[in-house]
């Protein structure tokens, strides 16, 4: 036993000596000469039973330990590199799952469980990342510990990275719920290609090409989604363009996306010439057009084409090539089998857990060629069916329907063929067509009003039950992903141009005409004609219908315009006769054809966008339901509309020049269910008054109204007694001050003024109770709003703006009340404005649940405004993105913690906000303050505080902050200073601030060391800072590391009269600073006070220096470059815009 004793000892000093003195390599062949061999000489020499067992228990066990402490490095590397792939999935995960994009996929339960899972195993590698740090250092208990430590942590990652590759394996991804867009390596390098480019500086039109189906507007989605995360962009608009461009509602998209207001410009150059000022205004703008099919005018649409980025998609690779100059395109092909099988076992779900329908469903797949429109349309519409009905569609798919296409374009027409079968029933079918003629874009209403008129739904008696079968059908449409969300606005639904042309293709066979687009206008033959039961005409080169059509069984008109004159001839109406829809649009008009009277069986009539006269003819229309004359230009309405007693919805939306509805017009139709006034008539007279104009009192008679939208300029023209209380969708605005806010998406809003004292009807308390969107101005006389207006606390609200108010103290008072009712519930904005006496948003207790779906917050000049909100409300704003304060003169703090109460120091506030935003701020001292403390003695505006956490904050804005408590405790070093904690700020990724006069120090070092994601950062304005980044006494350590804001972009330092310097360091790096503008410093003494020699470089030739007003005398550098120490301070290697203004005494240096 004592030799063998000292075998093992002597294995164990060999076994310690290799681990932790000696290189890797002759590591490993000491493993292979001495340890593998010594366990055969055991073997040989004291006989095979004893030898084996010695080698078994003793050698072999030493050899694996061994080879987890050579493989030391190698397993914790690997690990490290799993783990990196499996988070960049798990942020994948987390987008997909958050946007919710398409509703085909998989339950959302089984992304939860394995991201779960992925977070276990993450937990698991920080943990062991943790201990490396305790390997690397001399254990206090001797050497043998740390070979002990050592040999744990590599087995440890060994088995986490393997643990690792079964979860990427597995995916996990793949059950996320997003049609719209999957990461496949055929996409990845397009993908990736478009960020590359949008980045390039010099590439400022780029394109995409590829078949129809490809995928391309789905993949311009995932760039903008991409450019919004990274900050590439601060604005991204995106318009479809279409075959027939109309420039105009290009104009329009793109508008809407910049928020930008044409106001009363109406010609297209004039809006040109505004929309090319706003995109001039901001270099750092994305234009997305989508659907080129020829060359496109930019600059006639007010695109500059050096202003911004412009991204181009199209089926024809000349049209970006030839027509549109692109400098960088890029193909997209359709998938990979394996990809396009993936997407198809996503689309179709848990049918093909199904062994018998496997092989069925892979033929089915592989008809589909690989394209996604295909995959997706034809996985969806068998998802869930029965094997015959699956093999049923594979027969169909391998012989097509008849139609005169061929190759690719017969495949993909049998595969949406396949879906529009699957619909089921004829009405679902005939909804869909009907939607294929209303273009791209369609709205909901315009739905309503030809379901309606054309009797499709039969059963169906009032508006409101045409208006729920038209969301039932098109959430089903939507659930075959043959129609897809409108990304801008949810009162429109899109359809994919190339479900519409396959679409109208289906709808030719039933004796269906329609012309889309730039197609020439050719119209059907008489016998065509004769079976024709729907035209629909949209073209550019159309100025006159034909005379003499004769279509007996026509019930659908559509014909869209160009905004010029339009003939029309006086017989046109005597061959259709039955028809039930007629819709002119975008017309110039000056009378009707008097044959429009023989169209008894008119149902819905439709002169939108028109420029009309005479129109008195609708009259004689006596069986007509709705008349839209939305956005059409007349100055009266004809008195003869009172005539249409059958009238259920009348349309005046936005008719702008009307000044006249003729008394006793109105109050007439008492059929009429929906009546839209808004932005529109609103001369209203008094009842009993001049009997010139209509009144609103002629509404009571309108007994059977559900909707109603109005703007009533003065409270007094309300009449008593107005049955409000019956509406059920409603966007009434009392004032003259809402013209600003526009149209709300809301079903049920309301918007008032009251400029003094009014007893509100009955009627309008009533809509209160279940508004969605309310507005409130002045408001006299209203102390409270949740004791005063809705007691119950407006449990549907989600938008509440309240301004320019003098009396009102709370907006919630709960003094010496007992309210059950959680208050605001779902309310997702909340804005105060010009409430000059408001002292609290809530006086008293609440619910602590209230206000639980906040997501935006703004408060402006509310002056006795001490805070916003208690800790205890605070508490509950988990969902919370947005703050912002401007200009309240007293407030001290943002969230007064209540004296008496247990704080949960667990919870934390306003954990999902992403901007805050503080300006005009001048009492503010502390984040957290203590009630009745007047804010003394509270801390930091941004305190060390573990309840104060902004894990997700990509946007702090702080503007003319000027206490003198706002202070960084260091022991070596005190100053005034925001202290913005260090891990907190992470994700910031946009930090300015401006006018803050008290401000010696920005950031301590350490704190900017973890701002990675930062790449904005503006210091403007403030008088006594001296130094951006205040170093910290780290001991022996660096200063500040070599890599400062690695993401950082824009800097800008302005009107500092006292700063000396950015910071103090060395070897300091911005790699990613690419616009510099330094202006009024006239103290600075050095960009970056040197520790160690001194240097700068410039790897890329400036393509902008400006420097103004430098003084030629004693001039020193800015940036230094001495003694042959080059690259020892800060470095700039990609800078392109610099800019010096009013510097004393200094200059760049080292331009190269």
């Amino acid at each position: 036993m004592d030799t063998l004793g000292v075998i093992a000892t002597v294995i164990f000093v060999i076994a310690t000596a290799v681990v932790t003195q000696i290189g890797e390599s002759i590591r490993q062949w000491l493993i292979e000469n001495v340890v593998d061999p010594f366990g055969q000489f055991l073997i040989e020499k004291l006989g095979k039973p004893v030898g084996q067992w010695l080698t078994s228990y003793m050698v072999e066990p030493i050899g694996q330990w061994l080879g987890y402490s050579f493989h030391y490095s190698s397993n914790i590397d690997n690990m490290k590199e799993q783990a990196e792939k499996l988070e960049e999935v798990r942020e994948r995960v987390k987008h997909s799952v958050d946007a919710r994009i398409g509703n085909c996929g998989e339950n959302k339960a089984d992304v939860n469980r394995w991201l779960e899972n992925m977070d276990v195993i993450m937990g698991k590698v920080k943990k062991v990342l943790e201990d490396e740090t305790k390997a690397k250092m001399k254990c206090s208990y001797g050497i043998c510990l740390n070979l002990k430590l050592r040999h744990e942590l590599s087995k440890k990652a060994k088995k986490i990275a393997k643990d690792i590759d079964e979860v990427l394996e597995n995916g996990g991804f793949d059950k996320v719920s997003n049609m719209d867009y999957m990461s496949f390596n055929s996409r990845m390098s397009t993908l990736n290609g478009l960020m590359v480019a949008l980045g390039d500086v010099n590439i400022n039109m780029i394109g995409v090409w590829g078949m129809p189906g490809a995928g391309k507007t789905t993949l311009v989605r995932e760039v903008v989604w991409q450019a919004k995360k990274e900050k590439l962009f601060d604005e991204v608009a995106m318009a479809t363009v279409m075959q027939s461009p109309d420039l105009r509602q290009i104009q329009g998209e793109i508008a809407d996306m910049l928020d930008l207001k044409f106001d009363d410009v109406e010609t297209v150059p004039g809006r040109a010439i505004r929309l090319r000022d706003r995109l001039k205004r901001n270099n750092k703008a994305l234009v997305i057009l989508d659907d080129i099919w020829n060359k496109l005018d930019l600059e006639a649409i007010g695109i500059p084409c050096n202003g911004c980025k412009i991204l181009l998609t199209s089926r024809d690779r000349d049209i970006l090539s030839c027509e549109m100059n692109t400098q960088k395109k890029f193909e997209l092909d359709v998938l990979s089998p394996d990809e396009a099988w993936s997407l198809f076992e996503k689309m179709a779900g848990d049918s093909l857990k199904d062994p018998n329908l496997k092989s069925i469903a892979m033929q089915v797949a592989e008809v589909c060629a690989c394209l996604p429109l295909a995959i997706v349309t034809v996985a969806t519409a068998l998802k869930n069916k029965s094997l015959f009905e699956w093999e049923d569609a594979l027969q169909q798919l391998r012989r097509p329907s008849p139609v005169h296409l061929t190759g690719m374009q017969a495949a993909i027409y049998s595969k949406i063929e396949l879906s529009y079968n699957h619909l089921g029933s004829p009405v679902v079918k005939s909804f869909f067509l009907l939607c294929s003629q209303m273009g791209p874009a369609i709205l909901y209403l315009d739905l309503v009003k030809y379901c309606f008129g054309l009797c499709l739904f039969p059963g169906i008696r009032t508006l409101e039950e045409a208006r729920n079968k038209v969301y039932t059908l098109v959430r089903s449409l939507k659930d075959s992903c043959l129609l897809l969300e409108d990304p801008r606005t949810s009162k429109y639904v899109r359809m994919h141009d190339l479900v519409r042309d396959v679409a109208i293709l289906i709808a030719k066979a039933q004796n269906v005409f329609t012309v889309r687009n730039d197609d020439p206008v050719k119209w059907p033959d008489e016998d065509a004609l004769t079976m024709c039961s729907s035209i629909s005409v949209r073209a550019e080169d159309i100025h006159e219908l034909p005379d003499g059509l004769v279509c007996p069984k026509l019930k659908f008109l559509y014909v869209h315009g160009r905004d010029r004159d339009f003939k029309i001839s006086e017989t046109f109406f005597r061959g259709m006769r039955e028809l039930k829809v007629l819709d002119l649009t975008k017309m110039r008009l000056s009378s009707l054809p008097s044959s429009i009277n023989l169209l008894t069986n008119l149902r819905t009539l439709c002169l939108d966008q028109c420029v009309l006269k005479d129109i008195a003819v609708i009259g004689e229309l006596k069986n007509l339901d709705i008349l839209s004359l939305l956005s059409s230009k007349f100055t009266q309405l004809p008195k003869e509309i009172g005539l249409l007693t059958r009238l259920r919805l009348l349309d005046l939306s936005n008719c702008t020049k009307l000044e006249v509805i003729p008394p006793n017009v109105l109050s007439r139709l008492v059929q009429l269910e929906e009546l839209y006034v808004c932005n529109s008539f609103t001369q209203w007279e008094l009842e009993g008054v001049n009997n010139e104009r209509a009144s609103l009192a002629e509404l009571k008679h309108l007994s059977l109204l559900t909707t109603l939208e109005v703007n009533i300029p003065n409270v007094n023209m309300l009449p008593k007694n107005l049955l409000f209380m019956k509406l059920k969708r409603y966007q009434i605005f009392i004032g003259d001050v809402w013209d600003q806010f526009g149209k709300s998406e809301s079903s049920r809003a309301l918007k008032l003024k009251l400029n003094s004292s009014f007893e509100l009807e009955q009627g309008i308390k009533m809509l209160l109770s279940g508004i969605e969107d309310l507005c409130l101005d002045e408001l006299k006389g209203v102390k409270s709003i949740i004791s005063e207006l809705d007691s119950k606390g407006f449990q549907q609200l989600k938008h509440l703006h309240v301004q320019n108010n003098s009396e009102m103290k709370y907006i919630i008072y709960s003094k010496g009340l007992v309210i059950a009712d959680v208050v605001f519930p779902v309310l997702e904005i909340f804005s105060l404005k010009n409430m000059i006496n408001l002292e609290e948003i809530c006086h008293g207790q609440i619910p602590l649940t209230s206000f639980g779906n906040l997501s935006i917050v703004k408060v402006e000049h509310c002056e006795k405004l001490k805070f916003i909100f208690s800790s205890s409300i605070a508490k509950s704003l988990s969902q919370l993105q947005t703050l912002e304060i401007r200009e309240c003169s007293i407030m001290g703090a943002i969230v007064e913690k209540e004296e008496g109460r247990i704080e949960d120091r667990d919870m934390k506030f306003f954990p999902q906000l992403r901007r805050l935003l503080l300006y005009c701020l001048p009492k503010l001292v502390s984040f957290l303050s203590t009630q009745n403390s007047d804010i003394i003695d509270a801390g930091e505006v941004i305190p060390q505080s573990e309840q104060v956490v902004f894990p997700n904050l990509e946007t702090l804005e702080l503007s003319s902050i000027h206490s003198e408590e706002i202070l960084i405790h260091n022991q070596h070093r005190a100053s005034s200073s925001f202290k913005l904690t260090d891990p907190r700020f992470q994700n910031l990724r946009k930090l300015t601030v401006k006018g803050s006069g008290n401000l010696k120090y920005l950031l301590s070092s350490s704190t900017a060391t973890f701002m990675i994601q930062l790449k904005y950062l503006d210091i403007e304005d403030c008088k006594v800072m001296e130094e951006v980044l205040l170093t910290e006494d780290l001991g022996e350590e660096e200063i500040i590391p070599k890599v400062l804001f690695p993401r950082l972009i824009d800097l800008i330092l302005k009107d500092l009269p006292v700063l000396k310097r950015f910071c103090v360091g060395s070897n300091i790096k911005f790699p990613s600073l690419k616009d510099m503008v330094i202006e009024k410093c006239p103290k600075l003494e050095s960009f970056v006070f040197r520790t160690v020699g001194s240097g700068m470089t410039l790897s890329k030739e400036l393509k902008e220096v400006n420097s103004e007003e430098i003084s030629q005398i004693a001039m020193q550098p800015l940036f230094n470059e001495e003694d042959g120490l080059a690259g020892c301070v800060p470095k700039f290697g990609n800078i392109e815009n610099l800019a010096l203004g009013k510097l004393k005494n200094h200059i760049a240096r080292s331009i190269n």
